[in-house]
C-alpha cells in the first residue's frame, strides 16, 4: 500500500528499523518471561511489542507477519486476564513466532515479501493455545455500539486492544470540522443523491499515544475508499498534505450505498481510539453557502442506524517488496553537536583564509599574512583532527547490539542439548565501529555454539567431576588501547593437546612433535583440522574454526587466541582494531611503490646484515632475541627476489604471538592513512587489506601482514 504524499521506499525504511528494534524487544522480554511466568509487568510488556508489530506491519500492507502478531496478542492478551498459564507449551509457541517475525523482517529487508512464509502450523499453534479468543476468521472484531441515548452519532472503538475511551468522547472532543465543499463537491454530492446513496460524516480520532498519526488515519482513509465515494477530508489526505499533529483528528464526508456496519469494520483499524459516524441531510450539504461563510459546517440530520453485523474488512492491495538499504544508524545527540561546533570553526578559518587571500591583491605585508595563514593552518589541522574524530564517534556503536542475541542462543541450544547453562555477559557498552560489529556476529555465535556443544559437559559427568550441575559461559568486552579485546570462556571440559598433537602428526604436519601448547592449540583453526570424532548439527569444536579465523584475522585485521586447561575450560580471546577506515601506519617504500603497514603489527625496525641471514631464497632466517624468525623481502612478493646487500632495512611484524623480518628498500614517515576497498584484480594474491591515497596524488597499498602465520618454517 503506498501512502499518498509519502515516499514509500523511506517509509519502508522507517518501519523496518522500529519492526526490528521491536522484535528484538520482543525477543528479549520473552526470555525475561519465560524465567519469570508471573511477571505481569513483562507480560504487558510482551503484549505491546506484538500490539505495535501488528499495527506497524497491516499499515505497511504485510498482512502475514500481521496475523502472526495478532495470534500472538492473543495468546498474550489471555496470559494478561488470567485465562492461561504460560507453560512451556505456550512459550515455545511464543519463541517459535518471535524467530519467524525476525525472519520475515530480514527478507522484507532484503526486498522479499511476508507472503513466501508458511505460517499456517504456527498460526494452529498459537490458535490453539487461545482457543475460542478470537473472532471468525477473516472477519474484524465486532465494533462497539453507541452509547445509549446517543442521538447524533455511534461511537466505536476500533482496536480491540486499545482500552475503551472512559465514559466515551466528549461532545468537545468530537466536534466535527469545518468542511469547504466547492461546486465539484457539490456535484458529486448530488450525484449520490440520485443514485440513492446516504450520505455520512465520519470523526476520526487517533490515539493520543500514537507517533504516527498520518499514516493511522490514512488507513481509515484507504479502507473508506474501498466501500463509499470520499467527497472531502479534513485535512487532506492527497496532495499538499499538513502536518502529522494535525491528522489526531480528521472528518471525513462520503457517501455509501452499504449501510453503516460497512463504515464500521472499514474503520476498525489499530490505534483509531474512537470513530464517530453521522447520517447528513443532502438539503443541507447542497444549500447555497452563506456569502459571508464560504465554508459550510456538514450538520447531521439523522443518527446512525443501530449497528449491523461487521462484514469483512476489503483487503488491502499487497505490498510491493522493494529491497530497503539500511544506511541509517542511531547516533548520540551530543556527537552531532561536537561534530556541528567543528564545522562552525571550520567555517570561521574558511573566512579568515579568504580575507587574507585578498589582502595580498591589495598590497598586503606578505611576511604578515604568512604569518596569519600559518595560524590558520595550525587551527584548521586541529580542526580537521577533531572533525575526523568525531565522525569515528558517530560510526561507533555499542557491541550489545551483538551480545543481546546471545541469551536466546543460549538459552535454545541449553535445551536441545539437555544442558542447563548459565550465560554471563560485561562490556556490552564497550563501543566499536558498526563495520566492525556486522562482521563480528557470525564468528561470535559459531564460537559460543563450540562451547555448548562440545566444551560444556552433561550435568552427571560435571557432577562426577565435583563441578556444578549447570554450565557457565562468559562474554566479556573491553576497551585496550586501540583495540576491542572480547573473551569467550567457558568452564567445561577444555581440551586435550596430547590429543591435537597426535592429530597433528597424524596429519603430516611438520615439526607437531616439538610445537609448545600455543602453537597446537592454534592448528584448530587450520581449514579441516577437527578433534571431534563425531561431528553434530550443533557445531564441533574445531570445524568451521578455520571461518573465524578468516574473518577475525584477515577480514576483520585482529587476532584469535585459544587458550585451554584441561577439566577447567577454554578461553577464546579476540583482539580488534576500533575502526577499520583509519589506521596509523608507517610508509615505506619497495622499488618505486609505496606501502603502509599498520603501526599495530610493526614491532620495531631493525638493520639486517647479509651475514645474519640464513637459509635458501623463499626460505630464509634470521634471529630476533634469540627467536628464528622467517625473513620476507617486498620484491620478493612480487618475483623479483631479494637483493643481495651488506645491509638492508627491515621491520619485525607480529601477528599473534608470530613474528617476521620484513626487509623494504626505504622507511619513510608515520602517518595516518584511510582505507579504501582494493579491487580483486589488483589483489590476486591477497597482499593487501585496502589501498590509500596520498595528498600528491599517490596511491599507498595497505599490506595485509597475516602472511606473518604461514606455516613451513
Amino acid at each position: 500500500m503506498a501512502l499518498a504524499g509519502i515516499d514509500e521506499t523511506r517509509l519502508r525504511r522507517a518501519f523496518l528499523e522500529e519492526a526490528e528494534d521491536l522484535s528484538q524487544k520482543l525477543g528479549d522480554s520473552l526470555l525475561g518471561l519465560e524465567a519469570d511466568h508471573g511477571n505481569s509487568s513483562l507480560v504487558n510488556e510482551v503484549f505491546r511489542f506484538t500490539h505495535s508489530l501488528k499495527s506497524e506491519s497491516a499499515l505497511m500492507g504485510f498482512a502475514v507477519l500481521s496475523e502472526l502478531a495478532h495470534r500472538m496478542e492473543d495468546v498474550l492478551g489471555m496470559a494478561r486476564d488470567g485465562r492461561l498459564q504460560l507453560g512451556k507449551r505456550v512459550m515455545d509457541c511464543l519463541f517459535a513466532g518471535s524467530d519467524m517475525i525476525a525472519a520475515m523482517m530480514a527478507a522484507i529487508g532484503k526486498g522479499a515479501s511476508d507472503s513466501s512464509f508458511d505460517t499456517s502450523a504456527l498460526l494452529g499453534d498459537l490458535s490453539a493455545n487461545a482457543s475460542g479468543t478470537r473472532a471468525t476468521e477473516g472477519q474484524p472484531l465486532s465494533p462497539v455500539p453507541a452509547a445509549a441515548g446517543s442521538s447524533t452519532a455511534s461511537t466505536i472503538t476500533a482496536s480491540p486492544a486499545l482500552p475503551p475511551v472512559q465514559g466515551g468522547p466528549s461532545p468537545a472532543a468530537l466536534q466535527p470540522a469545518v468542511i469547504a465543499l466547492g461546486d465539484f463537491e457539490r456535484l458529486q454530492l448530488a450525484e449520490a443523491r440520485d443514485r440513492g446513496e446516504t450520505a455520512y460524516r465520519l470523526t476520526v480520532n487517533v490515539d493520543p499515544e500514537e507517533t504516527m498519526k498520518f499514516p493511522r488515519a490514512y488507513l481509515v482513509f484507504y479502507n473508506l475508499e474501498l466501500v463509499a465515494n470520499v467527497v472531502n477530508v479534513v485535512p487532506p489526505m492527497e496532495g499538499e498534505t499538513a502536518e502529522d499533529a494535525l491528522y489526531a483528528r480528521t472528518t471525513i464526508l462520503l457517501t455509501a450505498a452499504g449501510g453503516d456496519a460497512a463504515l464500521s469494520a472499514a474503520a476498525s483499524v489499530d490505534q483509531i481510539s474512537s470513530v464517530q459516524i453521522e447520517r447528513c441531510d443532502y438539503a443541507a450539504l447542497l444549500a447555497p453557502p452563506v456569502p459571508s461563510r464560504p465554508a459550510v459546517s456538514i450538520p447531521s440530520a439523522v443518527p446512525a442506524a443501530p449497528e449491523s453485523p461487521a462484514q469483512p474488512v476489503p483487503e488491502a492491495a499487497p505490498a510491493q517488496s522493494l529491497p530497503v538499504e539500511r544506511t541509517s544508524i542511531r547516533v548520540d545527540t551530543r556527537k552531532l553537536d561536537d561534530l556541528w561546533s567543528f564545522i562552525a570553526e571550520l567555517v570561521l578559518h574558511k573566512s579568515q583564509i579568504s580575507r587574507l587571500s585578498e589582502s595580498l591583491g591589495k598590497g598586503a605585508d606578505v611576511n604578515t599574512v604568512r604569518e596569519d595563514l600559518a595560524e590558520s593552518f595550525d587551527a584548521l589541522d586541529k580542526i580537521s583532527n577533531g572533525m575526523q574524530q568525531a565522525m569515528m564517534d558517530t560510526r561507533m556503536i555499542p557491541i550489545s547490539v551483538i551480545f543481546s542475541k546471545f541469551p536466546r542462543l543460549v538459552r535454545d541450544l541449553s535445551r536441545k542439548l539437555g544442558k542447563p547453562i548459565e550465560l554471563s555477559l560485561s562490556g556490552e557498552d564497550t563501543e566499536i565501529d558498526r563495520s566492525v560489529v556486522e562482521a563480528l556476529s557470525d564468528p561470535l555465535t559459531h564460537i559460543i555454539r563450540n562451547s555448548l556443544d562440545h566444551g560444556i559437559e552433561f550435568p552427571e559427568e560435571r557432577v562426577r567431576l565435583g563441578k556444578s550441575e549447570k554450565g557457565s559461559v562468559n562474554v566479556a568486552a573491553r576497551r585496550q588501547g586501540g583495540n576491542v579485546v572480547i573473551e569467550l570462556s567457558d568452564d567445561g571440559r577444555g581440551m586435550d593437546v596430547d590429543h591435537i598433537r597426535r592429530k597433528a602428526i597424524g596429519m603430516g604436519i611438520r615439526g607437531a612433535e616439538s610445537f609448545t601448547e600455543a602453537q597446537l592449540l592454534d592448528l584448530v583453526f587450520l581449514p579441516g583440522f577437527s578433534t571431534k570424532e563425531v561431528v553434530t548439527d550443533v557445531s564441533g569444536r574445531g570445524v568451521g574454526m578455520d571461518v573465524v579465523a578468516t574473518r577475525i584475522r584477515g577480514d576483520l585485521k585482529g587476532d584469535v587466541v585459544l587458550r585451554t586447561e584441561p577439566g577447567k575450560g577454554t578461553r577464546v580471546t579476540l583482539v580488534l582494531p576500533l575502526t577499520l577506515t583509519i589506521v596509523n601506519a608507517l610508509l615505506v617504500r619497495g622499488d618505486d611503490q609505496l606501502y603502509a603497514i599498520p603501526l599495530t603489527d610493526v614491532d620495531s625496525t631493525a638493520k639486517l646484515l647479509a651475514v645474519e641471514i640464513t637459509g635458501d631464497e623463499g626460505r630464509e632466517s634470521s634471529l630476533w632475541r634469540d627467536e628464528e624468525i622467517p625473513v620476507y623481502s617486498l620484491s620478493g612478493f612480487f618475483g623479483a627476489g631479494r637483493r643481495r646487500e651488506e645491509e638492508s632495512f627491515a621491520l619485525v611484524l607480529h601477528h599473534g604471538d608470530r613474528r617476521a623480518f620484513l626487509i623494504v628498500d626505504e622507511l619513510i614517515e608515520e602517518r595516518e592513512v584511510v582505507i579504501k576497498p582494493v579491487d580483486d584484480l589488483l589483489n590476486s594474491s591477497r597482499l593487501f587489506s585496502g589501498v590509500s591515497l596520498l595528498e600528491d596524488g599517490r596511491l599507498v597499498f595497505i599490506l595485509d601482514t597475516s602472511f606473518v602465520r604461514r606455516e613451513n618454517f
